[in-house]
């Protein structure tokens, strides 16, 4: 793997449900999902369609779907409850694949996902991904999203693929087994960027630290 040192660099950011993205200024395009619209019933597994993204930008995409597969089945306190902008799994857990078809080729795809924290703190990534077919992962990190006072966290993954391609599939979510105790997440939102050149690195939690107290510093000089 490729390693990739962090740097704080702002990029321009969009609202979506309690997650607020920070998309590379070098992305192509970008497609994002933060309501759901499919959601198997309490004790049942299945798969199902979120629909085309609610939120794209770039004039690239000519096609989306993001696919949701519950391969565990959930207790009644989870899926959508009143709330279509999180899927929660308590117990139970499900697989993630996004696609996108695209305009012209991209040769660079980052793949983010929103969890919301909870009583126990700050969530925990995805155990399986985010992969796509002949892609190679060259940088992944985490930053802190906050909106409303609802506090989440976006795990992103930069993958370089093995050649441009104009139809991306990516996928990620929980390695079942047996005993499996449940994936315990809030899923708030997902997106799909792609690249004709690396990405540039999103600014890690310690990095926006870093660069608040450096404004503050600036600030208090005579």
């Amino acid at each position: 793997m490729k390693k990739i040192i962090q740097f704080a660099i702002l990029t321009s950011m969009s609202a979506q449900a309690a997650t607020v993205w920070q998309t590379a200024p070098n992305a192509l395009a970008s497609a994002s999902w933060d309501t759901w619209e499919y959601a198997t019933g309490p004790e049942q597994t299945g798969s199902g369609s979120q629909g085309s993204a609610q939120s794209t930008s770039g004039a690239i995409i000519t096609s989306s779907d993001l696919t949701t597969n519950v391969t565990d089945a959930y207790s009644f306190i989870g899926g959508l409850g009143s709330n279509p902008d999180t899927y929660y799994f308590h117990d139970g857990g499900a697989t993630w694949t996004g696609s996108l078809e695209l305009a012209e080729p991209a040769s660079y795809v980052r793949v983010s996902y929103s969890l919301l924290g909870g009583r126990g703190g700050a969530p925990s990534p995805y155990s399986v991904g985010p992969l796509v077919e002949g892609a190679t992962v060259i940088n992944a990190g985490s930053y802190g999203t906050s909106k409303d006072g609802i506090e989440g966290v976006v795990f992103f993954t930069d993958l370089q693929l093995g050649a441009s391609a104009t139809k991306i599939e990516a996928s990620f979510g929980d390695a079942i087994f047996p005993g499996f105790p449940g994936s315990f997440k809030s899923v708030d939102g997902v997106q799909i960027c792609v690249f004709n050149s690396e990405p540039v690195p999103e600014p890690t939690s310690t990095a926006l630290a870093l660069l608040g107290a450096l404004f503050v510093l600036r600030r208090k000089r005579p």
